[in-house]
């Protein structure tokens, strides 16, 4: 009896560490856009409203920490922001955004990698902060479903970039 009970609780233990990765589908409010994130490594925080009438809806990676080579430690985060009854293209979205902050684009592309099959803008750049000093890097796509404005930005500290590249593609490459 002890040994089919051992053998069962060590059945159990196995599945859990074996279990997959549950993946979510989730859907931007007021538009069609579906994506997938991981529950065990994102979870969302809040959703700002801002002054211009945008919603920004706020995810932070929980995979596991990621910490700076000095020992800082990074939360990546991933920013959904969605501007319903956007007049303007993708283009001007990502001027209008680029003013607010600029950054140096390492990278620009129209279609692929977080883009939906009608297309849009994406880039991969970096930023200094000016409230800390420190280098960000991240992707950022820009897309409209119907007439509503779509950005999605999956960013974290240059020093933990390479660590979280591929999990930052894997939401990307789910847009829909």
């Amino acid at each position: 009896m002890k040994i089919r009970t051992w053998l069962a609780s060590a059945a159990f233990l196995v599945s859990l560490f074996l279990a997959p990765t549950v993946q979510a589908q989730l859907t931007i409010p007021g538009t069609s856009v579906k994506f997938n994130v991981s529950d065990k490594e994102w979870q969302y925080v809040r959703t700002f409203k801002l002054d211009d009438g945008a919603n920004v809806y706020l995810y932070s990676y929980v995979g596991q920490a990621v910490v700076e080579a000095d020992g800082d430690t990074t939360v990546p985060f991933l920013r959904i922001y969605v501007r319903e009854n956007y007049g303007g293209d993708v283009y001007q979205l990502a001027y209008d955004r680029y003013l607010k902050q600029p950054f140096q684009s390492l990278n620009e592309y129209s279609k692929g990698l977080g883009l939906p099959k009608n297309g849009g803008l994406g880039y991969e750049g970096i930023y200094t902060s000016p409230g800390d000093g420190r280098d960000y890097r991240f992707f950022m796509t820009y897309f409209k479903d119907r007439r509503t404005a779509v950005e999605f930005r999956l960013e974290t500290s240059r020093g933990t970039w390479e660590q979280m590249k591929s999990k930052f593609s894997a939401v990307l490459s789910t847009i829909k």
